[in-house]
This record gives C-alpha cells, sequence and structure tokens, in this order.
C-alpha cells in the first residue's frame, strides 16, 4: 500500500514521473495490473486479512484512487501551468512591444520623419506632442485589449472533465476486477454492494490525493 514508506517521497515520484506521457501510462497499467491481483489474491483467500471482506475492498479501492488521483491531479497541474505560462509569456511580449511602439511615437512623431507604411506625409503633418500622448494612450488600450487573461481559469475548468473522467476509469475498472473476480471464483459476495463499496473507496481517496499533492509540493 502507498501508505508504507515515505509517503511523501512516494507522492512527489508519483507526480513528477506523470510529467511524461509513458511513465504516465505505466504506473496506470502497474496500478490496474496490482489492484486487480490483489482483489482477486484476497477474496479467494480470506486468511491473507485479519477482518471482513468488505474492510478489503474498501482497502485496496482506496489505495488505487489515491494512486491515480495523484496521477490525475498532477497532469492537471502541469496543464493549468503551462497555461498560465503561455498567457505570460504572450503579455509580456505585447508589453514589449508595446513599450518599443511608445517610445517609436514619442521619437517618430517629434522630430522623426515618419516611415510611408506607418502614415508617412499624414502622420508627420499631424505630428506633436500632444498627438504623441494621445497616440499613446491608444497604443495603451490596444494593450489592455489584446492581454490575455483568465488562461488558469480556463484551465482548471477544462481540466475538470478529464479529471472526472478519469476518476470514473479507475472507478470502473476497479469494479469491473471486483465482479470478474467474484465471477470467475462463484463467490459468495454482493456484486452491487462490492461496486459501491469500491466507488466511495475510489472517491474518497481522489480527494486525498490532490491534498496528498498540496502537502507536498506548490500548486497552481
Amino acid at each position: 500500500m502507498i501508505e508504507v514508506g515515505d509517503y511523501a517521497d512516494v507522492v512527489r515520484f508519483l507526480s513528477a514521473v506523470s510529467a511524461d506521457p509513458d511513465g504516465r501510462a505505466g504506473i496506470i497499467l502497474g496500478e490496474s495490473i496490482y489492484t486487480s491481483s490483489l482483489l482477486e489474491t484476497h477474496l479467494t483467500d480470506s486468511t491473507l486479512f485479519d477482518g471482513p471482506s468488505a474492510q478489503v475492498i474498501t482497502n485496496i479501492g482506496k489505495n488505487a484512487g489515491l494512486i491515480e488521483g495523484i496521477v490525475a491531479h498532477s497532469v492537471a497541474d502541469d496543464e493549468v501551468q503551462s497555461a498560465v505560462a503561455g498567457e505570460k509569456a504572450y503579455n509580456d511580449a505585447l508589453r514589449t512591444k508595446g513599450d518599443f511602439a511608445k517610445t517609436w511615437i514619442a521619437i517618430g512623431l517629434s522630430s522623426v520623419s515618419v516611415p510611408v507604411q506607418y502614415g508617412g506625409d499624414v502622420m508627420g503633418a499631424v505630428g506633436g506632442g500632444a498627438v504623441g500622448a494621445i497616440a499613446g494612450m491608444a497604443v495603451d488600450r490596444v494593450l489592455q485589449g489584446q492581454e490575455l487573461s483568465g488562461a488558469k481559469d480556463e484551465a482548471l475548468y477544462a481540466s475538470a472533465k478529464s479529471l472526472y473522467d478519469s476518476r470514473e476509469s479507475v472507478s470502473q475498472q476497479t469494479q469491473w476486477a471486483a465482479a470478474d473476480t467474484i465471477e470467475r471464483h462463484g463467490l459468495d459476495l454482493p456484486k452491487d454492494g462490492t461496486s459501491d463499496l469500491i466507488r466511495n473507496a475510489v472517491n474518497d481517496a481522489w480527494d486525498a490525493g490532490s491534498h496528498a499533492l498540496s502537502d507536498t509540493k506548490e500548486r497552481p
């Protein structure tokens, strides 16, 4: 179980490996194989755990939800950070170009011949300090209108669906593994009740995965 050992190191390891698609795929596949094998082993041999089967099912479901919750929230965090970084890079470039434009306006309209492509004689004829101030204000308004904002909120909104889909995927896979074990070995366990136990366990641990990340690293 993930609770054994240095918890923070395990969380950071899962988060780091999740940044790579191949690493992420390996974790998810490994977790699925481990979980299904663990369910079959424990449900078919009651001597391996000194307690009710419901507790075993809940523990295994929580472990699956926690691991994949850490992975999915790490991926979502990376997507949000990329969106914010992209927004910042664009806005920084826009402001740099805006500062250059205002500098050109301050110099060009007062003492330098204006190139034809920028208005030529027309701009040169009306050039002056006041016009330069107005033009500078116009540049500011353009910058305000073109500047990107809300990338983080949009990325968070977009990632919410991916998180939900990932949670449902691990929950369904774990439920199927339990149902297959019950059917294959003819176990006297209620399928619906077992599915409910797994669903609730995965959901609880999924949120715990997000909290675990918050406790071990800075998040967007």
